[in-house]
């Protein structure tokens, strides 16, 4: 609450605000530097010694050349210590951060990955096989891709029903639906897939895959374990719902940059996939070729090395 304070030297009176308890300056009427009194527990008001001076700092002794010297060589020690920690947390801390990026791009992919091979997987259990790669009509033309029949399995029912199952991709109509593409279908370890509609999950399709020419294989028939269901590519160049996979038939498993001809391209140093079991795979790009081969077969009965990739 406000006090009255009177000047000790020109006995003039003012009201005062509680917020300058215990504070000093000069009298707003003789300029006499006085103080303002505190107050005690209960609340008095306690007077304080005045001067009519403004308190002046106490001088510090000048610090002799050995006491100097030695002051100086604690700061030098000191800093010589921060920068030594600095460079200690920058030298061990930085392939850490970097490390934990990189894990954190590849789970991103791993769960778009996963939930395209879940929906691979229930639309087997209910029909009895995985989709077929490409849609095609009666007189074998290439309508779409695989992603538009898994489109209920994913959640994007109205998007499915929205779809003219009877037109190819680029129709009009299915255009339209085009621009609705699922986020998982994009990697957002790309940078333009997702606004150009682009995917990065492929099958591996051909002779010796679970996608052969002759229609795809039931869960059942895959006997190899892993067996890769749906795996990364770089940029496709395809639209989500426009046919196109990595046929191995005609251009092999290859690791690399090439989207829809090569796997991989969207992690340094690993290549990620799902198996049927929807188990994760991450595959070293340094991968023997034979091994590579192996997780491509359905019913190879290859033996496959441990630690050939993780899991």
């Amino acid at each position: 609450m406000p006090f009255d304070f009177v000047c000790p030297f020109c006995y003039e009176r003012t009201r005062v605000s509680e917020d300058y308890l215990g504070q000093s300056g000069p009298c707003a009427h003789c300029g006499k530097h006085v103080m303002m009194p505190t107050r005690n527990a209960q609340g008095v008001l306690i007077p304080t010694i005045q001067t009519g001076k403004a308190p002046v700092a106490p001088k510090r002794e000048p610090l002799s050349p050995n006491a100097r010297r030695w002051r100086l060589a604690v700061i030098a020690s000191l800093a010589t210590s921060l920068l030594l920690l600095g460079s200690a947390a920058v030298f061990y801390g930085y392939p850490v951060l970097i490390k934990r990026i990189q894990i954190a791009a590849q789970s991103n992919d791993l769960d778009h990955l996963k939930q395209i091979a879940e929906a691979l997987n229930e639309y087997e259990a209910r029909y009895g096989s995985y989709p077929t790669p490409v849609v095609t009509d009666a007189s074998g033309r290439k309508l779409y891709s695989w992603r538009v029949l898994i489109l209920p399995f994913l959640g994007y029912e109205d998007d499915y029903k929205k779809f003219q199952l009877d037109q190819a991709w680029d129709s009009p109509a299915n255009l339209a639906v085009v621009g609705r593409m699922p986020e998982l279908f994009a990697s957002s370890n790309s940078n333009d897939a997702l606004a150009n509609h682009e995917t990065n999950y492929v099958l591996l399709t051909g002779a010796g895959t679970v996608f052969p020419s002759t229609g795809p294989l039931s869960r059942g028939a895959v006997t190899d374990k892993p067996t890769i269901l749906v795996v990364e590519t770089q940029n496709s160049g395809l639209v989500w719902s426009q046919p196109g996979d990595i046929d191995i038939s005609a251009v092999g498993l290859k690791i690399g940059t090439k989207g829809a001809q090569e796997i991989g391209g969207l992690h340094e140093g690993v290549v990620l996939a799902i198996d049927t079991e929807e188990n994760e795979l991450k595959i070293p790009t340094d991968v023997p070729q034979i091994v590579l081969d192996a997780i491509a077969t359905p019913k190879g009965g290859e033996k496959i090395p441990p630690n050939s990739f993780q899991r």
